[in-house]
């Protein structure tokens, strides 16, 4: 990831600064596609918390379905 955003034309700090939120977008996916559905507004803030706090997929999943 970090080698496509430098041949973009990134440089190092905004590559650090940015790689945190490009991961958590793409757990966030994650978390849709365990669901196996579109999440509400609610659960989407629900999972960018959660993710956001450290959980793993797995985590945030498995509170989604209680």
């Amino acid at each position: 990831m970090s080698s496509v955003l430098r041949e973009a034309g990134y440089g190092p700090d905004a590559i650090g600064s940015a790689m945190p939120r490009i991961l958590r977008i793409l757990e966030a996916e994650d978390v849709r596609i365990e669901m196996g559905r579109a999440l509400s507004r609610k659960e989407r803030e629900y999972v960018r918390l959660q993710l956001e706090l450290g959980l793993s997929v797995r985590e945030v999943v498995a509170g989604l379905k209680k």
